[in-house]
């Protein structure tokens, strides 16, 4: 790899040429700084880590010792950008398969079906992927790594308009001890811990406003030799929590050689615990008995880790009225989910597009704002997965999860119902399974799970089992909502065409016309 570790002497040397920093050296700024190689003559990625020689996990990403999930969106997008990758993947061992289950998700209202994938099924760790995009980026003469440093602020012009590099210090050298790195661009990706807020304030501008939410969620991972022969239909599982009583989850994940990752997790400040006979408890008292019964036979390879995350946050730069020239924020920098949901990967890969796309706009037609409206589309690009995950986590109000520095979202208790009726009926309609698990997947958006043809097969299951025990007052009412903007959508449609084809005369609109006919559901 072209990674060096900085020594005083690189400074020397002024740079030349047009050149941006990527602060953090972790998904989201390896893809950033991907990006940016199309667009700068040279790209530098600064990280206060070492770099592993092999695939292994390192300090300063702790949480690659729990499961992640690269989803169906984000390996198109790292195969866009680094073509032949998930070849290499492959030939270190990746699981590959075709027409199988990918993986069983067990729900909070039941397990559902289990459809097999006709594509390939392409399974692997973090730190695998990670380092092979890694060794494939700063394989470019263009690229280079400064590691053990640390980012202590950002250089400005005297007027503080623009940002043109950072000042940075060498973990190795005395703490007075800083260096300066010149810079067309500065692409702040550190991580959730980022200090940009700080820095901005330093040079005169307003720190962006903050939603936080305290989930309270904690981790216990650890390794297995997936055993041979293993009977199951399917690669991995999932199984949710169950609010607001069984605060319990748990998921295995295929990867390289033949292993599985296990993860057991917690809410609202329950954590699962890391010693041997708790962590086997904790699995056995999941909503499902399927993950115990399989790690129960299966040989552990490695020592379980416990790893929390008591607060998740998104920060508005897009709401901020000034904005320096020369510097943007990206990843967890600026927004830091829930890692339960599987998301985080997926969305550093979406950011990296959405940089790819405001640069290639920049260079056809230059123009002043290019930060303000990068920070404005992605602002746009992680509303979704910030809704899915801030939605969720509000289920456990009651167990003191809070969301600050907003109001919960106006028809929250509507969202939570009608997903408690798509969750219920994707457990037997497979029509409805397909829709949540590409939302999931985030191959398609929070609202395909209310496009009509959805949505009426969920109203159709709902009202069949109205009277059971399952459904309780809050689905009740989002199915009174939901039929009730039925009612209305259809009467609108209804006046519209007669108004546009004017036709005569006007009849009366039998009332049973304007409600939805639930009796079928409709393709």
């Amino acid at each position: 790899m072209n990674t060096q570790t900085l020594s005083p002497s690189y400074f020397s040397t002024p740079n030349t040429g047009r050149h941006a920093v990527v602060i953090g050296g972790s998904m989201a700024g390896l893809l950033a700084a991907r990006v940016l190689t199309d667009y700068f003559e040279q790209v530098t990625i600064i990280d206060r880590d070492t770099f592993p020689d092999l695939p292994d996990h390192r300090k300063g990403v702790p949480q690659s010792h729990h499961a992640h999930a690269l989803l169906a969106r984000g390996q198109e997008i790292i195969d866009r950008l680094f073509p032949g990758i998930m070849d290499e993947l492959r030939a270190e061992g990746a699981l590959s398969a075709c027409g199988v289950v990918p993986v069983a998700f067990v729900t909070p209202k039941g397990a559902l079906p289990l459809l097999k994938q006709d594509e390939e099924f392409l399974a692997f760790s973090r730190f695998l992927l990670e380092w092979h995009v890694r060794r494939r980026l700063t394989t470019q003469t263009s690229v280079r790594c400064l590691t053990n440093c640390e980012v202590t602020g950002l250089l400005s012009t005297p007027e503080r308009t623009q940002v043109i590099g950072v000042r940075l210090h060498h973990r190795d050298e005395d703490a007075d001890s800083t260096h300066s790195v010149a810079a067309d661009l500065v692409v702040d990706a550190s991580g959730r811990h980022s200090k940009a807020p700080e820095w901005l304030v330093r040079l005169g501008y307003s720190a962006p406003p903050e939603e936080t939410i305290n989930s309270g969620i904690g981790y216990a991972s650890r390794f297995y030799a997936k055993p041979s022969n293993f009977p199951a239909d399917w690669q991995g599982i999932i199984i949710n929590n169950r609010p607001p009583h069984n605060p319990r989850a748990g998921l295995i994940l295929p990867i390289e050689h033949g292993r599985w990752h296990v993860t057991l997790g917690g809410f609202a400040g329950n954590y699962p615990p890391t010693d041997e006979s708790g962590f086997l408890q904790w699995a056995r008292d999941l909503a499902d008995p399927s993950l115990f019964e399989a790690i129960r036979i299966a040989e552990p390879i490695s020592p379980i880790r416990g790893y929390r995350t008591p607060q998740n946050r998104l920060r508005h730069f897009e709401r901020l009225d000034r904005w320096p020239i020369g510097f943007i924020a990206t990843g967890d920098s600026v927004c830091a989910f829930n890692p339960i949901y599987g998301q985080g990967m997926t969305t550093s890969a979406l950011d990296a597009l959405v940089l790819a796309d405001c640069l290639s706009q920049q260079q056809r037609s230059p123009k002043p704002g290019f930060e303000r409206r990068f920070q404005k589309q992605l602002a746009k690009t992680i509303a979704a997965p910030w809704l899915i995950a801030t939605a969720e986590d509000l289920r456990w109000r009651s167990q003191g999860v809070t969301l600050s520095g907003a109001r919960p979202r106006i028809g929250l208790g509507f969202l939570h119902g009608y997903m408690n009726l798509v969750l219920q009926q994707a457990c037997e309609d497979t029509t409805v399974t397909r829709a949540y698990i590409n939302v999931l997947g985030m191959t398609a958006p929070p609202q395909s799970l209310m496009q009509p043809h959805i949505l009426l097969r969920v109203l159709s299951g709902a009202l069949k089992s109205i009277n059971e025990s399952d459904v309780g007052a809050g689905e009740r009412k989002t199915i009174f909502i939901l039929r009730y903007l039925n009612g209305a959508r259809r009467l609108a449609l209804y006046l519209k065409v007669s108004t546009e084809t004017q036709v005569a005369p006007r009849r009366k609109v039998p009332r049973s016309h304007l409600l939805m006919n639930c009796d079928q559901p409709r393709n």
